[in-house]
């Protein structure tokens, strides 16, 4: 008399069950690349402000307001160079720097261009005034200018990019 392996028998119904059936599905659908917004910074050579330079500020602060959005784009943040190709969705920041208008306060000044899939819309001067707190740090008060110019910035572009995440205010 034959005898059959006891792993074959209770093993082999349940890996036809549920294996065989298992290979048959179809693979989840690939997870689509998010868009990419880039931020193309064109700043002239001029004397540096701070511990850092005005772009890698530019840098951190942008890709932290823009990210703070949590809009479904990945924030990429680039200086600007001939001969690249242009890119799908792009903010075109063409900075002219952080200066003192009248005594204590500072002033970011920048135009700023938004090109969606070949449609341009000009911003045009962005400007951003901040008074400084008594003895407070001058990297603090750089970052604090920029960061109001971003978040300016970012309204504009989510109202246009966005507009049903940005309600509309009466």
């Amino acid at each position: 008399m034959k005898t059959r392996s006891a792993f074959g028998t209770l093993f082999l119904p349940l890996f036809l069950a549920t294996g065989v059936p298992g290979l048959a599905q179809a693979a989840p659908p690939a997870l689509e690349a998010p868009r990419e917004l880039s931020i193309v910074v064109i700043e002239s050579l001029g004397p540096r402000h701070g511990g850092i330079s005005d772009f890698d500020r530019i840098d951190m602060v942008f890709t932290k307001v823009f990210e703070q959005r949590h809009w479904p784009v990945r924030v990429k943040v680039e200086r600007f160079a001939a001969n690249t190709p242009a890119h799908e969705t792009e903010l075109r920041v063409f900075f002219k720097g952080i200066r003192e208008e009248t005594p204590g306060d500072r002033v970011f000044r920048a135009w700023m261009t938004l090109t969606d899939h070949g449609t341009k819309d000009d911003f045009g001067i962005v400007y951003f005034r901040y008074y400084p707190r008594f003895l407070q740090n001058e990297e603090d008060v750089l970052e604090e200018v920029t960061r109001g110019a971003a978040e300016i910035a970012a309204t504009k572009v989510g109202a246009i990019l966005f507009p049903a995440a940005n309600p509309p205010k009466p």
